[in-house]
């Protein structure tokens, strides 16, 4: 027999999967009744994990159209002083002489915005944006992945960019966003592409930073990028909540909150 968190995962890994279930077909499919599929449905409605229907669940909105990405200057405007503050407090972790990858999120490119004071440090980063706001810095040293561009993001993607990251580098720091995070389910993206350049960078970095404004806590996205053992520090625009501070503690990530 599951654990509830167990059967709930693998409840949303079918519903995304066929884009939706039945109560009926999920009842059969774990052997629990009704009424446990219902508080099964209900749990990962709350989350944004799914759309509870009559006799069903179907994927959010989302998901459905997550291959309409919003345009990387769409996304910048979006919370803009909250991810600025994030990537103030987040650079403040790096130190001349260091080496980071930056990825292709917008609130990773606020981080960069705060590294121009600095002396001597590379940034390995997948983002065009963010070598054309750092270019200028020639105390930085810079370097691109190269591979597949995503015009939408200005990012660069796919196997050749997620190979030579594995192979040709290896830096003290990481900073790295997210659509959102899961107690129970973990760490989660928007697209698989970018996904995949993240979980390269992971295998390749002494500490990984993970900036997660508040808007992104309890929100599951489509695919799911990582387990919350990869995280050393997570940097937030305001504290957790109790039962997050628990769980942050539980798994020795330190918590920074931005001023």
């Amino acid at each position: 027999m599951l654990l509830p968190v167990e059967r709930r995962h693998e409840i949303l890994s079918l519903v995304q999967e066929k884009k939706g279930a039945t109560c009926a077909e999920l009842c059969e499919r774990f052997g629990v009744s009704p009424g446990t599929v219902r508080n099964d449905l209900e749990a990962l409605e709350k989350m944004g994990a799914i759309k509870r229907t009559h006799g069903g669940a179907v994927l959010p909105d989302f998901m459905l159209m997550r291959g309409k990405t919003m345009r990387f200057k769409e996304r910048e405007v979006i919370n803009a002083p909250v991810k600025n503050r994030i990537g103030a407090a987040a650079a403040k972790l790096v130190r001349p002489g260091e080496s980071v990858f930056i990825d292709g999120s917008t609130s990773s490119f606020f981080v960069a915005k705060y590294l121009k004071d600095l002396e001597n440090v590379t940034v390995v980063t997948n983002a065009e944006r963010v070598v054309l706001e750092l270019c200028k810095e020639d105390h930085i040293r810079i370097i691109c992945t190269g591979g597949l561009l995503r015009k939408e993001n200005l990012s660069y993607v796919g196997e050749t960019a997620e190979k030579r990251i594995r192979d040709e580098f290896f830096t003290d720091k990481m900073f790295f966003s997210c659509y959102g995070i899961s107690r129970e389910f973990g760490i989660f993206d928007a697209t698989e592409s970018e996904a995949g350049i993240k979980q390269a960078m992971f295998t390749s970095t002494r500490k990984r930073v993970l900036l997660c404004d508040s808007t992104k806590f309890d929100k599951i996205g489509f695919p799911k990028l990582a387990e919350f053992k990869v995280v050393n520090t997570l940097v937030t625009d305001c504290a957790p909540a109790p039962k997050w501070q628990e769980f942050f503690q539980q798994n020795r990530i330190e918590v920074l909150v931005a001023e």
